[in-house]
């Protein structure tokens, strides 16, 4: 068993070996921004690699324990004493008239204009569904609904529900222009397509990160076969995490 320490962390006894290029385990000192960065930095090895959360913070979904539960966590993984769940990943990409970047998200992928409204032609399976007028849109998987998602007033989903997500920036709604103004939910097998008619002063952001990409003209976006898997306790239910972090202590 090879394992990779990831975030800030010190002094930590893991009794097994250290490998912090290609490892079988990763362990993540922090919050969900912390396994975030562990998750891209480890990319490349998803299909191998799972991801140990350990909450050094207030408040963490993909952090499953806390700092004094180490030595639990790693008699649980000795014993083979606990559940890894697989979520999608989120893939896109992004194009210019000159290249192409793909990509895969976490939690979401953004993409904002604040200097003046963005006109968007979208489309879901290859049909034009809107004329989208407003600061931008956002895009995210299961996983990304209780982050960004969720402070726009999009749908919390299950993240065992194979779905993905369009919701709206600040939206126009006029009796001129008109938009959707609701988080659109979409089936596992949906893809949707972004066109900019305009795209100078546009930011984009993968997982919070801002991702450098001049002249765009078309995102790209699905559902990932590709997921990260996470070692939680056997007893985790999603529910009981939403209920602690937006409803109850308790």
């Amino acid at each position: 068993m090879k394992y990779a320490l990831f975030g800030n962390v010190k002094d930590v006894n893991i009794p097994f070996e250290r490998d912090d290029v290609a490892p079988d385990i990763v362990f993540s000192f922090g919050g969900d921004g912390t396994m975030l960065g562990a998750i891209h930095k480890y990319k490349n090895y998803l299909d191998t690699v799972k991801f140990v959360g350990i909450n050094t913070g207030r408040l963490g979904f993909f952090t499953d324990f806390k700092i004094d539960e180490l030595d639990k966590v790693i008699s649980m993984i000795k014993k083979d004493e606990y559940r890894v769940n697989s979520y999608n990943l989120l893939e896109y990409t992004l194009k210019s008239k000159d290249y192409e970047l793909s990509g895969y998200a976490v939690n979401d992928i953004a993409i904002t204009n604040p200097i003046h409204t963005q006109i968007i032609d979208v489309y879901i399976n290859e049909k034009h569904f809107e004329t989208f007028r407003g600061t931008g849109l956002l895009i995210s998987p299961p996983t990304g609904s209780t982050a960004y998602n969720k402070s726009l007033g999009g749908s919390i989903i299950d993240p065992h529900i194979k779905a993905i997500q369009l919701t709206e920036f600040a939206p126009i709604n006029n009796r001129v222009i008109r938009n959707l103004s609701s988080p659109l939910v979409l089936s596992e097998k949906s893809k949707i397509a972004l066109k900019f008619e305009e795209n100078e002063n546009i930011f984009i952001s993968v997982d919070g990160k801002f991702l450098a990409f001049n002249h765009l003209t078309e995102v790209n976006a699905k559902l990932s076969d590709t997921t990260v898997k996470f070692i939680e306790k056997m007893d985790t239910k999603f529910f009981d995490k939403v209920r602690r972090a937006f409803i109850s202590k308790d």
